[in-house]
Order: structure tokens, then sequence, then C-alpha cells
């Protein structure tokens, strides 16, 4: 099974878990919340959004394309808040329904797009920014797709990924089992290290704008979401020898137990990268 139909298969199962259970039916979002300056009362996915655009420095009328957008909710919010001219793009389009109906309850103007991210469908020079939100986490050829982005950005616009990094130590084997669970759990065919990601960027003519290890501000937010694990991880055990649950479900759940141990033991960091493409000379 090659890694695109792993991606179907994984969210056409969770995605009903996100909805549920992790709230995307309110806030619409799919991926870590962020601690830091959290506001009373405020949600810590949401907040993560708002610190990368601060990072971006995203302003209105920009063109964003959101790689890999989900059910919309960074779209959604950038658009709202920042006045950004936003399009998602997305392999699922049941997703993409949703997205839609999420859009319009908040009266957002935001255009959505069905297709692989690894051949999208725009014309080069297309974007002022490229926003990949745990996402460039399921590409299978990572060099590649940052060749692709690359190509998509106008001159000065930039490239914005957030996402997990594999440590340059080796694992020991029981790290290492824990690390394949976590990776196959959530249809992620492998993290790759910052170094790589430096390193595949000056091939594609892009400069480092901002690297931070943003670890200690989503562990709290990794922590609370491996609780649901303890529930589920054995439910969807019984479920799946019972025929009442595909294991895609079984797979998410361990890694989200997984997830928060091999994060804290340092085997992969959770990280901003921001590059930048020339100004044409």
């Amino acid at each position: 099974m090659n890694t695109q139909e792993k991606v179907r298969r994984y969210y056409l199962a969770a995605t009903s878990d996100y909805l549920r259970y992790y709230e995307t039916e309110w806030h619409h979002h799919m991926h870590y919340g962020f601690q830091r300056n959290l506001p009373e009362g405020g949600n810590p996915t949401e907040n993560l959004v708002r610190y990368l655009a601060d990072v971006c420095v995203l302003k209105a009328g920009d063109r964003v394309l959101d790689a890999g957008c989900g059910v919309g909710g960074t779209a959604i919010w950038l658009t709202k808040e920042k006045g950004c001219a936003c399009v998602g793009l997305n392999l699922m389009e049941f997703q993409l329904r949703l997205a839609r109906g999420f859009a319009s309850k908040k009266k957002a103007r935001v255009s959505f797009a069905a297709g692989d991210f690894m051949h999208p469908p725009f014309a080069a020079d297309s974007f002022d920014a490229v926003v990949a939100i745990e996402s460039f986490d399921h590409a299978p050829d990572k060099p590649a797709w940052v060749r692709c982005m690359a190509g998509l950005l106008r001159p000065g616009g930039k490239l914005l990924i957030v996402d997990g990094f594999k440590a340059e130590a080796p694992f020991l084997r029981e790290q290492r089992s824990a690390y394949e669970k976590f990776l196959a759990g959530w249809a992620v065919p492998h993290l790759c290290t910052v170094a790589d990601l430096k390193s595949w960027g000056i091939d594609a003519d892009l400069e480092t704008l901002h690297d931070e290890d943003i670890t200690p501000d989503v562990l709290p937010h990794a922590s609370a979401i491996r609780r649901f694990a303890f529930f589920f991880v054995p439910l969807r055990f019984v479920l799946l020898r019972l025929g009442l649950s595909p294991r895609e479900k079984l797979g998410n759940a361990l890694a989200t137990w997984h997830q928060y141990r091999t994060l804290k033991q340092g085997l992969w960091s959770y990280r901003v990268m921001v590059f930048k493409k020339p100004l044409a000379p």
C-alpha cells in the first residue's frame, strides 16, 4: 500500500474521532496545541496558528496556500483574523466538504481545492506563502515536495513548515518500536532531520528565516491527548477483533499513546521552520 492510500485510509477512519473527541467540530483544527501565551479560556490549537502567523509575518492580502488543510481550520483563521486570501488543498474530498461547511458558518471566504500536494494544481509563482502544519510529514518524497512548494512561491514568498523532526542520535531497540508505532498509526512514512530539511531548502534556492524548537510549548497538549489512549487502545483492540472497527482506528489510538512518550524522550522534536524565496535580482 503506497503512502497516499495509507493517508486516505487513516483520515477516512480517524476524522470522526477528531470531530468528536478532539473537538474539531468546534475549533476546526487537527494539530497540536501551543501553550505559550495562551489567553485565559483560549484554545491551544488556535493559539498555535496565531503564533505561526506572527512568526511568518502574514498580513492582509497575502495569498496563502494551506498545503494539506485538513478540515480548513488554519485557512479559516488566517482569512478571518489576518485578512489573507487563502486556498486550502486536500487529498480528501470529504474533509473538503466539512471545510467548506465550517468556512460558511464562519463567513470566511476561503477557496478549497482537491488534489495531491505532491502534484498541486496551481501555477508557478502563485502564492505569497505556503503553510504546512503537520502535513509535510505525510510527504513520501520530502525533497521533491520542498522543491515543488518553492516553485509555487512568488519572489520574496515564504514556506512555513510546522511538524515533527527526527532526532540525530540513534535509538535504543525499545525506543524504535514505540517510534515506529507512533509514525505508522498516523500514516507518516518517515520524519526527516532538521539538517535534511535545511539542505533541501538550499537545493530549492530557499533561505532559512526561522528555526525554532517549540517542543516545550506543545508537550502539555501532547500529554493531554495521550489520555485518550487509556480508554481507546483497549476499546479499539476489542472492536477490531470483533470486526467492528478498522485497523486504522487502533493505529490512531496507539499513536496517541506513543507520540507523547517518544517526544518526551527526545526521539523527535516539534519545530517551526520558515524559508524565504529570494527576491528577483
